[in-house]
């Protein structure tokens, strides 16, 4: 796993991560405070008197131990409940009331606890402490003993316990004494058998008393009223909501990731095809209204980060063509509408800029389109080349925008056009084309729809690929690349055509130096479209002249 490549993954996506985050949270913040607050109450018992006791039995802890389970599932009966409902006046039933009340003993201890819930504090207290109570009156009958024969083994337990005393300090004044009549000695001995008889019988009353009982319940902490509610907590659940649904929109947007079949990054194209990216082109904003002369943006937008990065396409045009100049360059794409006939003209025009004479040829005789984004007549072009060994390219290509730049466009649509792009004809009218300018750029038909593209590309000097990011998949890529390769042609690189803001920014990080407003025309967006070409047309002509009069090295 490539931790960057994952953290660059949640970062394209973190607009809506942070949105969803937001949303949840603040949906459970809201929900959690408009619930009804919950109170809980609870009431501390212990089993037995080992806590009580200096020598504890170690058998009786025991017993008060098991019988602590014992008390706690005792606790929640329908009996003892039904006994709280009365006294304390409580509406419903048992079984609502069981709803809200717990008992549990934890394993090992003699403590047990008792809690109760209620939307009033105060009841919640007094529920508890009203189930602690009858608890505790229900524990002689589970001990099998009436309550008036424990209140008489307590009551003889005390007297006993009063004559012990009132003996002791008798038999411990006659002992004090240094001589003793024999009446005296005799008293002496009277009280020590005595004393012996009487602890004798505390011993045994001791082990019929309820102070000695392993089962016997004392309440060591009463319920109190709560300060604040158990439930809801808006905050807890707003965190663990923001939590969690981060978890869920991270886990989202990685499974798109890996579903996401385009290839985003010139690392990926590399990857998939071998392929070197030469330019990496911004997503340009349309407008149906606007003229296709627009979509030059090497003219219109010569300041602009799309602009600059046709420049840096045709920098890393001839730089792969050092030892082998490219003369004739075809561009396409695998599928249509990846932006080819666009990379194609701004690629003409930046070479023009830098004053290389260029032809740009529009091959595409299926669907040209050339003629359209610069504004041109199409009665002739190629197929008038191809019919007629008589027609001159020098007459046939306009170039009424630039000296060093000239548009040959298709012509008439031909019946046959993958036999043309085969033929021996096309082959020496690219011959012609290549001794008339520096470099022949040639747009041409997607590959997968026909073959005319694998045709041309055969026998071109170079070949470069169009794709665009966000719709061209990965099979489709590698059908295209395997295409041009039967066809033994010279792929110099890939485009990467409209990419997303944020990667472009991320390859780009002196992007935000160029103006994407900085037109060469100063023409007003609300002139009629014809008035608005023209004024485009002429400004972006005296712009050229004016970049051709510069001196050149």
């Amino acid at each position: 796993m490539d931790l960057r490549h994952e953290l660059a993954i949640l970062r394209a996506r973190l607009p809506l991560i942070l949105a969803v985050i937001v949303i949840v949270t603040g949906a459970s913040f809201g929900y959690s405070s408009l619930q009804p607050k919950v109170y809980q109450a609870e009431a501390t018992l212990v089993v037995g008197q080992s806590l009580s006791s200096v020598n504890p039995d170690y058998t009786a802890l025991l017993a008060s131990q098991s019988l602590s389970t014992t008390y706690a599932t005792v606790a929640t009966t329908r009996p003892l409940l039904q006994n709280v409902i009365e006294s304390l006046g409580l509406p419903g039933t048992t079984d609502d009331l069981a709803r809200r009340v717990s008992a549990s003993a934890a394993i090992g201890s003699t403590i047990l606890s008792i809690t109760a819930q209620d939307g009033d504090p105060a009841q919640a207290a007094a529920i508890a402490n009203a189930l602690a109570n009858q608890l505790i009156a229900a524990s002689p009958a589970v001990q099998g003993r009436q309550t008036g024969v424990q209140k008489f083994v307590d009551a003889d337990l005390q007297a006993t316990q009063a004559q012990i005393e009132a003996a002791q300090a008798e038999a411990n004044t006659l002992g004090d004494l240094t001589t003793r009549t024999a009446a005296q000695a005799a008293t002496l001995a009277t009280l020590q058998a005595e004393l012996t008889s009487l602890q004798s019988s505390y011993a045994t009353l001791l082990g019929f008393s309820s102070s000695g009982s392993a089962n016997l319940l004392s309440i060591i902490q009463p319920a109190a009223a709560p300060a604040a509610p158990i439930s809801p907590r808006p905050l807890l659940n707003a965190l663990l909501a923001s939590v969690l649904g981060l978890l869920l929109v991270a886990a989202v947007v990685f499974l798109l990731a890996y579903l996401d079949d385009t290839v985003r990054t010139p690392e990926a194209v590399e990857e998939l095809i071998g392929l070197p990216t030469l330019g990496t082109v911004l997503r340009m904003k349309g407008d149906a209204e606007r003229s296709e002369i627009y979509r030059l943006v090497t003219l219109v937008y010569p300041r602009s980060a799309a602009a600059e990065a046709y420049r840096t396409l045709r920098t890393n045009v001839d730089f792969t063509a050092v030892d082998e100049p490219v003369r004739t360059l075809l561009v396409t794409s695998a599928v249509p509408s990846e932006g080819k006939t666009v990379t194609a003209a701004n690629l003409a025009i930046a070479f023009a800029l830098a004053g290389r004479s260029v032809l740009l040829v529009d091959a595409d005789l299926r669907r040209p389109s050339i003629h359209t984004i610069f504004n041109l007549p199409n009665a002739q072009g190629l197929t008038t080349l191809l019919y007629s060994d008589q027609a001159d390219v020098d007459l046939i290509a306009h170039s009424n925008l630039h000296v060093r730049l000239r548009v040959l466009t298709s012509g008439p649509l031909s019946p046959n056009p993958a036999e043309l792009a085969g033929s021996e004809r096309m082959r020496r009218v690219f011959e012609r084309m290549k001794a008339t300018a520096d470099i022949v750029i040639v747009d041409s038909s997607p590959l997968q729809a026909v073959t005319d593209s694998a045709i041309l590309s055969s026998y071109l000097d170079g070949t470069l690929l169009v794709i665009d990011s966000n719709r061209t998949r990965r099979a489709t890529i590698r059908q295209a690349r395997e295409a041009l390769a039967k066809a033994n042609a010279r792929v110099i690189g890939v485009v990467l055509n409209r990419l997303a803001n944020r990667q472009y920014a991320e390859d780009h990080p002196y992007s935000s130096y160029y103006d994407e407003n900085a037109t060469a025309a100063d023409v007003s967006p609300t002139m009629p479209t014809t008035a608005r070409r023209a004024g485009i047309v002429k400004t972006v002509s005296r712009f050229l002249r004016l970049a051709d009069a510069r001196p050149r090295k």
